[in-house]
């Protein structure tokens, strides 16, 4: 009978014990009925935003220097909902990858992440629209490639959105006020702990060394660092042939510090390669100056100086043959650039001078895939701005600007700017002080401007021109007849001031 007691108890006490753990759970289960559902860490939503929003990045180029791996990566982003997006942000892991450039997006270095944002005019991704031309160039001493942590968009009715990863155009994560609290807490601390940081470009090359290639905006040498050609050009090799002489070339190199020439062979005017001229003494003068400066370890253009043709398909028959020859005999020099039309006149960017190029620069790549080519663009190469989201697919390519300060102001200079900030790469290839006709008065505060301008840019510059004609752009005084070995009585005060300005003294 006490043995039937006994188990009677036990058993109202387990059903008692059952009872109350079932009106727990449920109070429970009632009181968290809404509340967010944790696993492994991560906070989600019960009900999911599904945002068709999504990063696309894609490796360009990929090089080797002194014991790093360097590549450049493109970066666009896709909005395929029916709203706009705002503002955005991209977060990247930082790993042990080095910022070593990048165009049209800001970036800060936090605790463990690049964090991408826009500049003030790529912010807005439209409805079923892209953003793109957003490129970076990474270093690293391993094999890590990029790797997005998340993106934070904000649409235009202000709802802001968190995806991880890369999105993709048919999922996304949650909505950040509701359910990515773990990346919030991450950022918050990363800003508790860690002072934002600018990041800057690397080093300059003093003295730049092997073949050039381009990286962003910017000239790098073969050892990665950012090169700043100066140097002179010659005038109308046909009118001024004698300047092309191996003295020339040394004076420039040794009193001048220059570290470029540039060999201008007019096309259409009479006696060019196109116009009646000695195609054959022509070619000769182009690789005399080739050999010259090679030996004198300088950089050199090969400039298809069109002019009075105004369009490039003038003559741009003639053009392809030239440069198939040229990139043929000149594939294994490392320091030969070709500037492919001078200063194209009332042709439009798109429909006349980008076809133009993309076939001369087919023919090159055809004998030589690594030489930088140089394109004019309209309006005697100073519209360089309508480059701007429209560039060749090549990306060793940079788009000329020509100035002569005393009659281009700020209108040119801010178009420079517009161009740079956008990721278009500049090359200034002619210059001078003077009036856009190469003569009259000096405008030395103008020039002053033009001067800082390319400096804070580390954009290269060419002084028109190297010759002994009447006029104030000539670099030596009509009264001399030297070819080299000009002191400084021998130059026009135009000559003066460039020497000054590629020396740095």
């Amino acid at each position: 009978m006490q043995n039937k007691k006994k188990k009677l108890t036990k058993l109202l006490v387990f059903l008692g014990i059952f009872v109350l753990g079932f009106v727990l759970v449920g109070c429970n289960g009632h009181k968290n009925k809404n509340s967010k559902v944790r696993s492994k860490g991560k906070a989600t939503s019960k009900k999911a935003t599904k945002m068709k929003v999504y990063v696309d990045v894609n490796e360009k180029n990929n090089w080797e220097s002194e014991g790093k791996k360097f590549t450049q990566y493109d970066f666009s982003i896709h909005n395929d909902e029916n709203i706009d997006i705002a503002n955005w942000e991209i977060n990247l892991k930082k790993k042990d990858l080095k910022l070593e450039q990048n165009w049209n997006v800001n970036i800060e270095a936090k605790l463990d992440q690049y964090c991408l944002k826009p500049t003030n005019y790529n912010k807005v991704v439209s409805s079923k629209g892209v953003q793109q031309d957003i490129g970076i160039i990474f270093s690293t001493l391993s094999d890590e490639k990029v790797d997005v942590s998340f993106i934070e968009v904000t649409f235009s009715d202000g709802k802001n959105v968190i995806i991880r990863g890369l999105g993709n155009k048919n999922d996304s994560d949650k909505e950040s006020g509701k359910d990515d609290s773990d990346n919030k807490t991450e950022k918050s601390a990363a800003n508790k702990t860690e002072k934002k940081q600018i990041i800057t470009n690397q080093g300059k090359a003093t003295v730049p060394t092997g073949r050039l290639h381009v990286q962003g905006t910017k000239l790098v040498d073969s050892t990665g660092k950012v090169v700043q050609l100066k140097g002179v050009s010659t005038h109308g090799i046909a009118w001024f042939p004698d300047y092309i002489n191996p003295d020339a070339l040394k004076t420039l190199k040794e009193d001048w510090n220059a570290n470029v020439f540039r060999i201008a062979m007019y096309t259409n005017e009479y006696g060019g390669y196109c116009n009646g001229g000695d195609k054959e003494k022509l070619k000769k003068l182009v690789e005399d100056g080739v050999k010259y400066a090679t030996d004198n370890g300088m950089y050199v253009i090969i400039d298809w100086h069109i002019l009075s043709d105004s369009n490039p398909n003038t003559n741009k028959g003639e053009a392809i043959k030239f440069f198939d020859e040229m990139s043929k005999k000149y594939k294994d020099n490392e320091n030969v650039l070709y500037e492919i039309c001078n200063e194209p006149q009332n042709s439009d960017w798109n429909s006349v001078i980008k076809p133009y190029a993309s076939d001369v620069v087919k023919t090159i790549r055809a004998n030589d895939q690594n030489a930088v080519i140089l394109v004019g663009t309209n309006t005697w190469s100073q519209d360089v701005d309508q480059v701007i989201g429209n560039q060749l697919e090549d990306k060793n390519v940079m788009y000329v600007l020509h100035f002569y300060a005393g009659t281009h102001h700020d209108n040119i200079r801010n178009k420079l700017t517009k161009a740079i900030s956008s990721g278009v790469p500049v090359f200034v290839s002619e210059c001078s002080i003077t009036d856009a006709s190469g003569n009259g008065a000096i405008d030395y505060d103008s020039a002053n401007k033009w001067l800082k301008l390319l400096n804070e840019n580390d954009i290269s510059f060419i002084a028109w021109s190297l010759s002994n004609k009447d006029e104030s752009s000539a670099l030596i005084k009509p009264s001399c007849s030297k070819k080299s070995g000009w002191t400084d009585d021998d130059l026009s005060e135009t000559g003066k001031w460039f020497k000054k300005a590629i020396s740095g003294k």
